[in-house]
C-alpha cells in the first residue's frame, strides 16, 4: 500500500512540474528568431509627396462629383450652370424642380464623402471598442 502511494505522489508531481513548464513562458533560445525586414532605398520606392496627394483627393471629388452630376438635367439661367432636379420637398407629394449651382452640388459631394468617412470611423470604433466618447 505504501509503494502504491508513492507511486501515485510522485506521477502527480511530475504531471504538476510538466503542467507548470508548459504554461510558462518559453526560452528565447527555444524561439525561432523572425526575419529582419527588407530595406528598401528611395530609389526602389518613391515616397509620394503632399501635391501628389492632393491630386489624388481632387481627382477622386472630381470622379464623385461627376457621377452626382449625372443625375441631375444641366440647365443654363441667367449665364449661370445649374443642376436642377424634380424632388418631393418634404411635406407635399408634388414634385417640383430643385435646383442648385455647381458649387453647391461640389459642397454636398465633399460634405457626403466626410459623413460617410465619419460613420466608417465610429463603426470601426464601435467593433474595435475605441475610447473617447466622442
Amino acid at each position: 500500500m505504501e509503494f502504491r502511494n508513492i507511486v501515485i505522489t510522485l506521477g502527480l508531481a511530475a504531471g504538476s512540474a510538466l503542467f507548470a513548464g508548459c504554461a510558462s513562458a518559453p526560452d528565447a533560445a527555444a524561439v525561432p528568431a523572425k526575419p529582419a525586414p527588407t530595406v528598401t532605398t528611395a530609389a526602389t520606392q518613391a515616397a509620394p509627396t503632399a501635391a501628389a496627394a492632393e491630386a489624388d483627393t481632387a481627382a477622386g471629388l472630381e470622379k464623385r462629383f461627376q457621377e452626382a452630376a449625372r443625375s441631375y438635367k444641366v440647365v443654363q439661367k441667367e449665364g449661370k450652370t445649374l443642376y436642377c432636379k424634380r424632388e418631393k420637398v418634404i411635406g407635399s407629394t408634388i414634385p417640383t424642380l430643385q435646383c442648385i449651382s455647381e458649387a453647391q452640388l461640389r459642397t454636398q459631394v465633399e460634405n457626403t464623402d466626410e459623413i460617410q468617412q465619419k460613420m466608417r470611423n465610429r463603426a470601426g470604433c464601435a467593433q474595435l471598442g475605441c475610447g473617447g466618447g466622442g
